[in-house]
């Protein structure tokens, strides 16, 4: 059989990590290939905390494959989100659900849809190949979906994701998905002494808008007040990797999961500017108030990228 890896993005959350091993297990179950999942950094606790309690093997971290490997994409497709040497690998698949920012030589398999979860687009894929979920795969892509949905309060949620939970209950017997998803939020949020530059690329991406280099991090958390408490540590590491990564700008959100709002951490100068001008609210101590943008692909990202376009 062929072998391919598959591998999520970089700074792995719950939905490309499980993503990466519900995929293997489809392509597995087609017997055309012989797939291992991957990752390309070290798992947050809800990762950690979901895979301890499937009794599921942590994936090997991996950032880069011999050339020529037969490689498959989970939950992205953007070179700086992917494996350090793509251009020279062979792209069989890609599963996302963010937006296009792939180019290719050769043909490949291509399923993006505009769905919060990675894992609802493998639930329905599963099903139109008539391919059995059972009750670990099925829990996984549960859990998938909340996490990334935030029980469902996340504006990236939509209605096929709903829906996708309510058969994933009858098929796990999970019937308070609350009950279920709360354990993994409070996972997520137990930082302990966590370094400060870590906590800021806990969930952390960079993006190039318009040619403005930014780091965005996001930290979903049922304890906000744990990382405010530690604002001026943040600041100086905000400004550590400004420097370091050779930024234009930076900016981190603390997401209340519970109370469903967003008080993001600023620099001052410049990057207050942008932030007080993106999103239409002042920059007070470091801090700007977002109300309910609880989605950086959905509420934060578009808004940075139409004012970096217009610049």
């Amino acid at each position: 059989m062929i072998e391919i890896k598959v591998v999520g993005h970089k700074i792995p959350d719950t939905d490309c990590t499980l993503a990466a091993i519900i995929f293997a297990d489809y392509l597995n179950k087609k017997k055309i290939y012989s797939a291992t999942p991957y990752i390309q950094g070290k798992l947050n606790k809800e990762t950690e905390y979901l895979l301890e309690l499937l009794n599921i093997a942590t994936p090997e971290i991996k950032n880069s494959f011999p050339a020529g490997t037969k490689v498959a994409l989970v939950d992205h497709n953007e070179d700086f989100q992917t494996l350090e040497n793509i251009k020279e690998l062979e792209v069989e698949y890609i599963i996302d659900h963010h937006k296009i920012d792939f180019a290719s030589s050769a043909p490949l398999n291509i399923r993006m849809e505009p769905i919060c979860s990675t894992c609802s687009i493998l639930y329905k894929m599963y099903i139109e190949a008539g391919f059995e979920i059972d009750k670990k795969i099925g829990t996984m892509m549960l859990a998938g979906i909340l996490s990334d949905s935030l029980l469902f309060k996340s504006a990236t949620t939509t209605k096929v994701d709903v829906e996708i939970a309510e058969k994933l209950k009858e098929i796990t017997g999970i019937s308070d998905l609350e009950a279920f998803a709360m354990p993994m939020f409070d996972a997520k949020s137990d930082l302990g002494d966590i370094d400060p530059i870590d906590l800021i690329k806990y969930d952390y991406k960079e993006f190039d808008f318009n040619g403005t280099k930014a780091g965005v991090g996001t930290l979903e958390t049922t304890n906000p007040n744990y990382a405010l408490g530690r604002k001026d540590e943040i600041l100086k590491a905000m400004q550590t990797i400004r420097d370091n990564d050779k930024l234009d700008f930076i900016f981190l959100s603390i997401v209340d999961i519970i109370g469903e709002k967003n008080i993001s951490i600023v620099l001052d100068g410049a990057d207050s500017k942008v932030a007080s001008e993106v999103f239409d609210a002042e920059v007070k101590d470091n801090l700007i108030d977002l109300k309910r943008r609880l989605s950086r692909k959905k509420q934060v990202v578009p808004d940075l990228t139409e004012y970096f376009l217009n610049k």
